[in-house]
């Protein structure tokens, strides 16, 4: 019966412990997430700002990233298609705004319909070296 009651204990510690956890910190997945809202003609339509936030990290100061941008529009037979870059320069596991220009390729934006891809990395180039991985689109936004 003792052993029993020994035994049940330890069943009974492991699945708390399990559950409950060891009570140390976790330390979390780091995370790369984009999302791009807006969309505004400059330079004549030659480029388009897009805005947005990214959340990546959470990493140490001494991290970075970016994230290609890839903007596609239609222009009756042909396609418009221009590129750009997200510069991570904060990840600490926050939501931050960005403001990035996107140089088109061949032709003119126009308002209107654009569809946005994106994709990238940030990486802690601190003690550890994690990275983290991510894409986003196609998103359909307004070119205004």
């Amino acid at each position: 019966m003792r052993r029993g009651l020994v035994r049940f204990g330890v069943v009974l510690a492991a699945v708390v412990a399990a559950v409950v956890g060891s009570g140390g910190a976790a330390a979390a997945d780091p995370v790369l997430q984009v999302s791009a809202t807006a969309a505004r003609l400059a330079s004549g339509g030659a480029q388009l700002v897009l805005t947005g936030q990214y959340v990546c990290g959470p990493f140490s100061p001494d991290s970075d990233g970016v994230v290609d941008l890839t903007v596609t529009q239609e222009a009756g037979s042909t396609d418009i298609t221009g590129y750009g870059y997200i510069y991570l320069t904060v990840c600490d596991g926050a939501a931050h705004a960005y403001s990035a220009t996107v140089d088109s390729v061949a032709g003119q934006f126009a308002r209107g319909r654009v569809q946005v891809l994106g994709g990238g990395y940030a990486c802690d180039r601190g003690p550890g070296g994690a990275c983290a991985f991510g894409e986003f689109g196609p998103v359909t936004l307004r070119a205004r």
